[in-house]
């Protein structure tokens, strides 16, 4: 049996014998933008800042479709992290895509010991603003929406907030967290904002939703698998795997499918190496069990604990382009050039009528809550 997973800009072909196939989450593509686009355009009326927090696919299809309805000179100004990154994937809007200036100014948290700080054109008085990003589960978040996503990337010390705001490290994907609340709250300070967050099918826009994990997670059907011996999981490709920070973000809401000391194949790209500078400075052993005892802190940081229960949990085998050094040396997992190198591993462990669960799209699968 052939299964494609997503794996950057292609597809990675797995081969799997159907006697050793459990159960497979494969979302099909199903692309609503002709319908989400009138509705994106409501939202838009009355506004003069788009405010773009990401670059994923389905992002860039909904923008792609929207461009020609946002002239050069018109009212609305677009704002996005990275606007060259935005502009490759959607040319249309080739030069006018801004990025915020860097002068910033102070947001009052109530919390003396962390100051968060808001690019001016967030906090200016007499702009009207819409924010759109996809959305996305996260072992911290929850489910990063678009207000979370405003003020993860766009307010310097949003994050750190959140992590110290955190209810502990135990993965809870398309759940209502401390974090999250933390992170809505901190978006509350940008003024006169609406938001949009894309729910995708198969990695194409297939909602568009006010936000919150509750409302997210009603988009997809509940899994409940039994635990196998082992489980494939891809994270989405492009827009989710570029690093190994966020495929491994994404992997981790899997693991409730896999028995424990079972085996995990992860497909994710990672074109762009490690990400997060927690996990560099872990990748290089710079980060001790004093300084975490200390509080020490770096973007991140709950990364370490994710990584540690994965290695400490099952056997990991990692198909990506993270040179060897890492994925291998530093991390510790096996590694494998090809699906069928991963596949001989794994059946070598598990045994060969061993059945492996596969979930092609991790941010598009809901496990349901079960005990082991």
């Amino acid at each position: 049996m052939e299964i494609w997973v997503p794996y950057g800009n292609v597809e990675s072909l797995l081969t799997i014998q159907a006697e050793n196939l459990g159960e497979m989450s494969d979302p099909a593509p199903e692309s609503h933008v002709e319908e989400l686009l009138p509705v994106l355009e409501s939202r838009l009326a009355g506004r003069d800042q788009l405010i773009v927090c990401d670059n994923k696919p389905a992002t860039a299809r909904l923008l792609k479709a929207l461009a020609p309805k946002i002239p050069k000179d018109g009212p609305i100004k677009i704002y996005a992290l990275a606007p060259n990154k935005l502009e490759e994937v959607v040319p249309e809007l080739k030069g006018q895509v801004l990025k915020t200036s860097p002068a910033t100014v102070a947001v009052a948290t109530g919390d003396s010991e962390q100051v968060l700080t808001a690019p001016l054109e967030l906090t200016e008085a007499g702009h009207s603003r819409f924010v759109l990003s996809t959305g996305e589960p996260d072992p911290l978040f929850g489910y990063i929406d678009a207000r979370a996503a405003l003020s993860l990337g766009f307010m310097n010390g949003a994050r750190r907030r959140a992590y110290a705001g955190r209810e502990g490290d135990e993965p809870n994907f398309f759940g209502e967290t401390k974090a999250h609340e933390l992170a809505a709250q901190m978006a509350e300070k940008v003024q006169d904002a609406t938001y949009g967050t894309i729910v995708t099918r198969g990695g194409e826009p297939y909602s568009l939703i006010d936000g919150g994990a509750k409302e997210a997670r009603g988009a997809y059907p509940e899994l409940q698998p039994s635990p196998a011996k082992g489980i494939v999981v891809g994270v989405g490709g492009r827009g989710y795997d570029e690093t190994f920070s966020h495929t491994l973000r994404l992997a981790v809401g899997a693991l409730r499918a896999v028995r424990k000391g079972g085996e995990v194949v992860i497909v994710g790209e990672c074109r762009d190496g490690i990400g997060s500078k927690a996990l560099q400075m872990q990748s290089m052993g710079r980060v001790t069990d004093s300084m975490l005892r200390k509080g020490f802190y770096e973007d991140g940081m709950e990364e370490i604990a994710y990584l540690t229960k994965l290695r400490e949990n099952y056997s990991v085998t990692l198909l990506s382009s993270l040179p060897d050094l890492y994925a291998a040396g530093r991390f510790r997992f096996r590694t494998a050039r090809n699906s069928a190198q991963a596949f001989e591993r794994v059946f070598a462990a598990t045994g060969r009528s061993a059945k492996l669960h596969v979930f092609t799209r991790a941010p598009e699968t809901v496990l349901a809550t079960a005990p082991r």
